[in-house]
């Protein structure tokens, strides 16, 4: 069996991935699962809306180490901040990394 843990991590990875039918149609099991293991939760279709998304690990880096756990509308707060920072004084590093974000959409 797996832990209710192990089982949000698998569930935030599948929504993190492309919207393919295979990743939706696991994405429509983990949900189930936790439903049936876990009780109404957060990821129950009867469940209210959740308002707060909590960062879960991301990666290994410095700055995935920071984030973890913090309230996502918090951090990107503080990247939108970040980000007209670097439009004022690197705006090529700026148009770039738009670019960037955009190509990858």
């Amino acid at each position: 069996m797996f832990t209710r843990d192990e089982l949000l991590d698998a569930i935030d990875e599948l929504e993190m991935s492309p919207s393919t039918y295979q990743n939706c149609e696991k994405l429509a099991t983990f949900y189930s699962l936790y439903d049936h293991l876990f009780g109404i939760g957060e990821y129950s279709a009867a469940a209210e809306p959740v308002r707060e998304v909590i960062i879960r690990k991301y990666g290994d880096s410095e700055f995935f180490a920071a984030i973890d756990g913090a309230d996502a509308q918090t951090v990107w707060n503080i990247i939108g901040e970040l980000m007209d920072a670097v439009k004022v004084l690197q705006p090529r590093l700026y148009e770039a990394t738009l670019q960037r974000i955009k190509d990858a959409l």
